[in-house]
């Protein structure tokens, strides 16, 4: 019986840990912007990608993201960047964005913590299409 309930105890110890652990939960709101690509700006680290579309309560949005790569891949790195909209009644909102980036034939998928000067946080994923100029982002408002 001992020896029973020493393999159970040690079979449960590591769910018990994991329960016990932080998680993250994507929030299920969410919101999505469409655009293009803007420009592209290479620089000796990588480059500076700028888009723009237009995003509900910000209107027309400026993104850029500052780009450097991963030192063991060409396919994936680290970016900073900044954000700024205006909408239809000239109220202007900014942000600061990092996070990082993934590079899959000619698709960046970039995942983001956007800090927006409205107060609100964003957990952000952006999908560009480098050969169409065709971009996507979803916000998910922490």
């Amino acid at each position: 019986m001992k020896k029973l309930m020493t393999t159970l105890l040690l079979a449960l110890a590591p769910m018990t840990a994991a329960l016990a652990s932080p998680s993250i939960t994507v929030p299920e709101e969410s919101f999505s912007l469409k655009g293009k690509m803007l420009n592209v700006e290479l620089t000796e680290t990588a480059g500076v990608v700028t888009v723009q579309g237009i995003a509900g309560r910000y209107g027309r949005v400026f993104l850029t993201y500052n780009m450097t790569m991963n030192p063991n891949s060409d396919s994936q790195g680290a970016f900073t960047g900044r954000g700024m909209g205006i909408n239809d009644e000239g109220v202007r909102q900014a942000g600061s964005r990092q996070g990082v980036w993934k590079r899959e034939g000619t698709v960046i998928t970039y995942y983001s913590l956007d800090d927006v000067s409205d107060g609100n946080q964003n957990l952000c994923k952006s999908v560009l299409d480098i050969s169409t100029g065709e971009f996507e982002m979803t916000f998910y408002p922490l």
